[in-house]
């Protein structure tokens, strides 16, 4: 049976991906923090993780893509998963009564609307959204609520008081399953990299210029910091392409010459996001 890492617990969205993704006959393995769990899928403790590396409404989760690119872990597939927070509490509470919210800082920041319009409330940012409500039940406080999915209110055996809060109705997140072999299937379709361009004038957009001038579709680029470096950027650069294909291995031998580093985080089949 497959060993699947995910960070949180049971009921956390993360969690809900590997279900979607691989479904239910696996040993999922929940963990406090990434770093942990990417170390493990390197040394072959886990078959894979998942790992949220994207969101619809507040856009890329850098510490996960600093992770793919500092570890000897590959990306070989994604997987969405609609992102609908609740406000779960105590069974018999009023909304009236709730002081304190707890939840993951990304779920909090998803509801900024929802807290600017009721500032009476106190916003506490904890390890996970399931694991905020595990955190309530501990505490026992009546007064506290906690940001989470449907699952989890109905794994704790919660009350939901509010559905669907989050700002953008849309909401959703992209994971990556990662793993630590790169038997990347022959109908991936997406090239996901790592570059560092060299320090000469225009040479990302030379970088842009290869991947345009070989008619292949750049699907997504983003800006990292390079920690021992100060303000000096890698990129994160995705692309349509399959990794054996003539057409992509031309593209990154053209990539080198402009580039002092470059990675391949993946190959993988892109999948649609299903509002």
């Amino acid at each position: 049976m497959l060993k699947i890492g995910y960070q949180g617990v049971p009921g956390s969205y993360s969690e809900m991906g590997i279900i979607q993704y691989f479904g239910t006959d696996t040993t999922n393995i929940p963990y406090d923090n990434f770093r942990e769990m990417i170390v493990d899928v390197e040394q072959k403790s886990l078959n894979f993780a998942l790992l949220p590396i994207e969101n619809s409404t507040t856009g890329a989760i850098t510490r996960s893509l600093d992770l793919m690119k500092d570890y000897n872990v590959y990306m070989t597939g994604e997987e969405f998963v609609n992102v609908s927070h609740c406000l779960i509490t105590f069974e018999g509470v009023l909304f009236s009564e709730l002081k304190t919210i707890y939840s993951h800082p990304e779920a909090l920041k998803q509801c900024d609307d929802f807290f600017d319009h009721h500032k009476q409330i106190n916003k506490v940012a904890y390890l996970d959204t399931a694991k905020s409500v595990e955190y309530i039940i501990r505490l026992g406080d009546k007064t506290a609520g906690a940001l989470a999915s449907k699952r989890a209110a109905q794994l704790y055996n919660m009350q939901i008081l509010v559905e669907n809060i989050q700002d953008n109705k849309l909401n959703i997140t992209r994971f990556a399953v990662i793993s630590n072999q790169n038997n990347y299937k022959n109908d991936a379709d997406t090239v996901s990299t790592y570059v560092v361009t060299s320090h000469t004038s225009g040479s990302l957009f030379e970088c842009i210029k290869v991947i345009s001038e070989n008619n292949i579709n750049m699907v997504k680029i983003e800006s990292r910091p390079i920690h021992d470096k100060p303000f000096s950027y890698g990129f994160y650069i995705d692309f349509e392409g399959e990794i054996r294909s003539e057409i992509t291995l031309k593209v990154l031998n053209e990539l080198k010459k402009h580039c002092e580093y470059i990675k391949i985080i993946g190959n993988y089949k892109k999948k649609l996001a299903i509002y």
